[in-house]
């Protein structure tokens, strides 16, 4: 079986609340819905610009993050109880 793949366009709403909780909702057709988790360098990659890849099970689930600046970006992982240490390093 192919892999689909899934491309999402983090706007500033979405990444606050990955940066709150560490994880994105995915409905998969094989095994229902579970959390997408994401890493401290996941996140230190989407801020610095790249498409992130993660392979699920019945897709490839690629995520960049809006152009929303760099001041807003370092913000709201300053506000995050999760990634909050990675402000100083973006």
């Amino acid at each position: 079986m192919e892999k689909i793949e899934i491309r999402t366009l983090l706007n500033e709403v979405m990444f606050t609340n990955i940066c709150k909780n560490g994880f994105i909702k995915h409905k998969s057709k094989i095994s229902g819905t579970y959390d997408v988790r994401f890493t401290k360098v996941d996140i230190k990659n989407l801020s610095t610009g790249e498409i992130l890849e993660k392979d699920v099970d019945d897709a490839k689930l690629k995520f960049m993050l809006e152009d929303i600046g760099i001041e807003i970006i370092k913000e709201v992982i300053k506000r995050s109880p999760i990634y909050s240490d990675l402000s100083k390093e973006i």
